[in-house]
């Protein structure tokens, strides 16, 4: 790997570093531009680096109005990370040149007029999308009309996200994980995800469930992990994984003040190949692993 500054000619010194990589058998390019408070140097720094083929663009520490969409215009990149910065809006318009990105990435990074999920229309061939603290509260019609259906993977963190409306992830077929951690979530429904889903990790731990639906997790055939750490839930209903238990490794409840009594048998027995979590009740069962408990602990 080769890393090297570059200072642009411009009233203001941009740290900026380059890193060739191989990347399919071919050159690639990392680019990490820090410390920008201009949108228009921003620009600059990528037409005088045109001559690069970019794999992925770090923005950091940076203070910018936005990032001009067509900055990308004869530099298509295929991940875009956002971090630690401060923009009153993502793009100044939507940005159409970058059809072609994969990942986007946005950490840490205040966004003045909030995620405005129309602008990110253009980004047909989306694949992965992170946000990481930074405020999404609700995700509902908006999210689901403008973002494109290619997504395979959601992340949000700590992006203090109340509620999931009805139908938002319904035609979101080819996700394979979505994660909402580290957020405000009080309920979830069956009818956000699509009857069948073929996702096969879930993760809302961190959140302030306090109850799991009959049917959330039914009808998910490839399920192979589910996360509910750190919520306030007590049941798990013996349907809430009908037809969702083929696959399931990994059940992850510590956190939880989990009752273990007759309502936890069937659990009991069909246990993942992986199941975290304590009996909170009753007395006697206090503080032991839920792996370790017995069907016969159980007189129903």
């Amino acid at each position: 790997m080769k890393g090297y500054n570059l200072e642009m000619v411009t009233k203001l010194t941009i740290k900026y570093m380059i890193e060739h990589q191989s990347y399919q058998g071919s050159p690639a390019t990392t680019l990490v531009c820090q410390n920008i408070d201009d949108s228009d140097v921003l620009r600059s720094v990528f037409l005088h680096s045109a001559r690069y083929t970019f794999k992925e663009v770090h923005i950091e520490y940076s203070t910018l109005q936005y990032l001009p969409y067509d900055m990308f215009k004869q530099m298509p990149v295929k991940s875009l990370h956002l971090k630690n910065s401060t923009l009153v809006q993502l793009f100044n318009k939507p940005p159409e040149f970058l059809e072609a990105l994969d990942t986007l990435h946005i950490e840490n990074s205040k966004l003045l007029r909030g995620v405005v999920w129309k602008i990110l229309e253009p980004l047909t061939h989306l694949r992965i999308l992170n946000i990481y603290f930074n405020k999404v509260k609700t995700l509902g019609d908006d999210f689901k009309t403008y973002t494109t259906k290619e997504l395979q993977q959601i992340t949000f963190y700590g992006t203090e996200t109340t509620s999931i409306k009805p139908g938002t992830f319904v035609e979101f077929t080819r996700l394979s994980k979505i994660a909402m951690d580290n957020c405000k979530l009080t309920e979830l429904t069956r009818d956000i995800f699509p009857v069948p889903f073929n996702v096969q990790v879930l993760h809302f731990n961190q959140n302030k469930l306090t109850a799991i639906p009959d049917d959330l997790f039914s009808n998910i055939p490839n399920l192979q992990t589910v996360g509910l750490k750190c919520n306030q839930i007590s049941v798990i209903p013996d349907t809430s994984f009908e037809g969702s238990l083929s696959k399931l490794q990994f059940l992850l409840l510590e956190g939880n003040p989990m009752i273990c009594d007759c309502r936890l048998a069937w659990l009991i027995k069909n246990k993942p190949e992986a199941i975290s979590g304590k009996c909170h009740f009753p007395s006697k069962l206090k503080g032991k692993d839920i792996k370790d408990v017995e069907s016969d602990y159980f007189n129903c």
